[in-house]
């Protein structure tokens, strides 16, 4: 619905993982960098953890993106809670070989050929295992046993662990020593600084067509920060709220203001972006503000509210000074000649008043 508000070609917040519009954030960069040089090493275990929404698949996919795959052969491998034969299952059928019917022996056997003849034509096996925390340890362990394929002292597949930082605790077991001496490089992925959150949006927006100059306040850029935390996954959906929003209301510059709103609007939904704590400081920010800018009253006065306000305060006014009046301190010495009587004053006043209110519905019967 934005993009041709904001005259984008594509959505550049979308929550698929993207290798054309990969951000190389200080962590992005050591990351992929830790992954290059394990491929230049043809062997042992790269590791890379990192919390949800971080980038690690996007990193992961870039990776073999930039692949020579004439040169290289790449597969990568989602994993949930698997067995040992329920991975190489999925090993196989991630080369497209036989996944079904065969034993873990035989998968195992069609495996290491398929290494073997790759070797033959001088091409490199590299596996990618996704969300490596999801698996027992026993399975992690089958990992490092594929790595034990090897000709003449030289690796047939080189494997990539990338995982939540529920991994690192796998990893820290005593079970998991030999694994861990087998691992030549790893890094944890953190969450982007304020200075990078500020590049990562402008970035995504100028890689989607955005051409339009700064889009952001300042104090925009830190309070999405702060509200996403720096998580890449949320601010992508935390953007693309505000760029719909913006295209409703029509904002061609957003402030510091218009990330509360949204971020107000997301408050109550189950999969918000926004740190649940900062919910209830937003909304108070709000109503202050509401209080400020906009009267209690938000309808346009007709012209029968008018007349009524005028009598009304017609009325209080001259009820005012007759009250006023009234209530003034008489003097002891005695009244100056052209004092007149409060009672008779009392009571002119109520028959105006009887008159005004009287002309007035009269007035009011006419126009119904």
């Amino acid at each position: 619905m934005y993009k041709e508000y904001y005259n984008l070609k594509h959505n550049p917040f979308q929550m698929t993982p993207d290798p054309r519009v990969f951000f190389a954030s200080k962590g992005h960069k050591r990351a992929l960098s830790y992954l290059q040089y394990g491929l230049s090493q043809g062997e042992g275990f790269i590791v890379i953890t990192g919390d949800i929404g971080t980038g690690k698949t996007t990193i992961v996919k870039n990776l073999i993106a930039g692949l020579d795959h004439q040169t290289y052969i790449a597969k990568e491998l989602v994993t949930t809670h698997l067995g040992e034969q329920d991975l190489m299952e999925m090993i196989c059928e991630s080369f497209e070989l036989i996944s079904k019917g065969l034993t873990k022996a035989a998968l195992l056997n069609q495996f290491k050929a398929f290494l073997n003849s790759a070797n033959k034509l001088g091409r490199r096996v590299v596996l990618v295992v996704d969300e490596v925390q999801n698996l027992p340890a026993k399975t992690v362990e089958e990992l490092r046993m594929l790595s034990n394929f090897q000709v003449d002292n030289k690796p047939l597949i080189q494997s990539f662990l990338v995982g939540q930082k529920e991994f690192i605790q796998t990893l820290q077991a005593d079970s998991m020593e030999q694994l861990r001496q087998r691992v030549i490089a790893s890094c944890h992925l953190g969450p982007l600084k304020s200075e990078e959150t500020k590049f990562y949006i402008n970035y995504r927006l100028e890689e989607s067509g955005w051409n339009g100059g700064q889009l952001f306040d300042e104090k925009a850029f830190d309070l999405i920060h702060e509200l996403t935390e720096g998580v890449p996954r949320r601010i992508n959906v935390f953007c693309d709220r505000i760029l719909l929003f913006g295209y409703l209301e029509e904002i061609k510059f957003f402030l510091q203001e218009h990330i509360k709103v949204v971020a107000d609007e997301l408050a109550d939904e189950i999969t918000s972006p926004i740190k649940a704590e900062k919910h209830a400081e937003i909304s108070s920010y709000l109503s202050e503000l509401k209080k400020t800018y906009a009267p209690e009253e938000q309808y346009e006065q007709s012209p029968l509210d008018s007349e009524i306000e005028l009598a009304s305060t017609t009325n209080k006014t001259a009820v005012t000074k007759e009250t006023n009046k009234a209530a003034e301190p008489k003097a002891s010495e005695a009244l100056p000649s052209d004092f007149v009587d409060i009672e008779e004053t009392i009571k002119d006043f109520e028959s105006r008043v009887e008159q005004e209110i009287k002309a007035f519905k009269q007035s009011l019967d006419k126009k119904f």
